[in-house]
């Protein structure tokens, strides 16, 4: 029994690390989209997601998602 929860730990752990890596890759893109077209450093571009995010009570990935889509 204990090894199973450790087994179910293990893998939501790394499900929870592959969303994550997804996730940044997505902000990463959204911020150099942002830095081209706003002309901001790195700092200013996340702030800017980070800001559209809160306004829109969205996630900062779902919105770093858009803003890569909309190209």
């Amino acid at each position: 029994m204990a090894n199973h929860s450790l087994y179910a730990t293990a893998v939501a752990l790394g499900d929870n690390l592959r969303t994550a890596m997804q996730s940044r890759a997505v902000i990463e893109q959204a911020e150099g989209v942002l830095m081209a077209s706003l002309h901001c450093t790195p700092e200013e571009a996340f702030q800017h997601l980070s800001l559209r995010s809160q306004r829109s009570n969205r996630k900062l990935r779902d919105v770093a998602a858009d803003v890569v889509a909309n190209l």
